[in-house]
């Protein structure tokens, strides 16, 4: 459970992203709680996620630990992206 922020690729076909993730830290008290119940659970929650894929300074802010990463595959359409200024 965390947050990752990666780039869908513009180039049609089949893609192989992976997504770096992060979570908030918490307290030592919260911490404890997620390891004794073998799961995430009493890790801290962003009250706005949207957070996470604003810019960059907002994130040094908070105190954070790595939470593993993410493999996408995407199959990516090119269909109409030259009409929202996507280049190919």
């Amino acid at each position: 459970a965390g947050y990752g922020v990666c780039h869908v690729p513009s180039a049609p076909g089949r893609h192989r992203v992976t997504c770096v993730t992060w979570r908030p830290r918490g307290t030592r008290g919260q911490r404890l709680l997620g390891t004794a119940l073998g799961t995430p659970l009493g890790t801290p929650e962003l009250r706005h996620p949207e957070a996470a894929v604003t810019g960059a300074g907002d994130r040094f802010r908070l105190r954070t630990e790595t939470a593993g990463t993410v493999t996408l595959e995407l199959g990516v359409v090119a269909r109409n992206m030259a009409r929202f200024g996507v280049a190919l």
